[in-house]
């Protein structure tokens, strides 16, 4: 890989409100508390989503777009019933944000 293209790779980065703040707020190394100034300038950073997304394709350590190694796994985590809770049926689906039994038709948020 080029130089060139490393910097392109990376530009998003210079864009981030945290540029130039103190990395140990990003990485502490162990007692973790999140940092306000890390959520303020998470909280008003144009390049939030990107840099959420990149922690998450590339498995990333510490605190990237507000969020905690733990809070990223929550949000990929996919959640499902292996059941219906009403009628106990194993035919769920997944529709958009909802589980949806095919059996009885209840339905809820996941």
């Amino acid at each position: 890989m080029t130089a060139t293209t490393m910097e392109d790779l990376f530009a998003w980065q210079s864009q981030g409100k945290c540029a130039g703040m103190n990395r140990e707020w990003f990485f502490p190394e162990f007692d973790f508390v999140l940092n306000p100034k890390v959520l303020e300038a998470c909280n008003a950073c144009p390049v939030r989503e990107i840099c959420v997304q990149w922690a998450i394709d590339h498995d990333e350590a510490g605190v990237w777009g507000g969020l905690t190694e733990e809070q990223r796994k929550q949000i990929t985590t996919t959640r499902s019933r292996v059941r219906c809770p009403d009628c106990r049926s194993d035919h769920v689906q997944e529709l958009g944000g909802t589980e949806v039994c095919m059996s009885c038709g209840l339905s809820w948020l996941v």
